[in-house]
């Protein structure tokens, strides 16, 4: 299944209302920011500009302020001067300073300051580890 296909099947899912992204948008995030989105984040992208699930939230395009995934990687890189070259935001915990990023290859990272460890390799990957981080956090609620 593809990250398309694997998002469609969230219950509760929001979605940007202004919808995907064009590619000239994609493009212009990738000059910007100096790098190649992977193909799975570009397909995410398309379908949905970006997307936010149990108190989980993408970045993404399409979109104004800090979800915007040049926005938070700008932000990111000016806070902390490890951040990685040729790596890009997915999503901000905001609890100690976890971000997780993606390289080029679509490979997902959690970075901390000077730390960076390799979380999975592709994004559907990542939705899977977010879906059972959420189930286990909506638990309580």
């Amino acid at each position: 299944m593809n990250i398309v296909e694997k998002v469609k099947k969230i219950k509760d899912l929001d979605v940007n209302p202004k919808g995907g992204a064009s590619e000239e948008q994609i493009e212009r995030a990738e000059k910007r920011l100096g790098l190649k989105f992977s193909k799975e984040y570009k397909e995410y992208l398309k379908e949905f500009g970006m997307i936010s699930f149990y108190g989980t939230e993408w970045s993404g395009l399409n979109i104004d302020g800090y979800f915007n995934v040049v926005n938070m990687t700008e932000d990111e890189k000016a806070l902390n001067k490890y951040f990685p070259e040729k790596y890009f935001a997915i999503e901000n915990l905001a609890v100690d300073g976890v971000i997780f990023v993606s390289n080029e290859e679509g490979k997902i990272y959690s970075i901390q300051y000077d730390k960076k460890e390799l979380i999975c390799n592709s994004l559907c990957e990542y939705l899977d580890i977010c879906l059972k981080r959420n189930k286990k956090s909506w638990i309580w609620k």
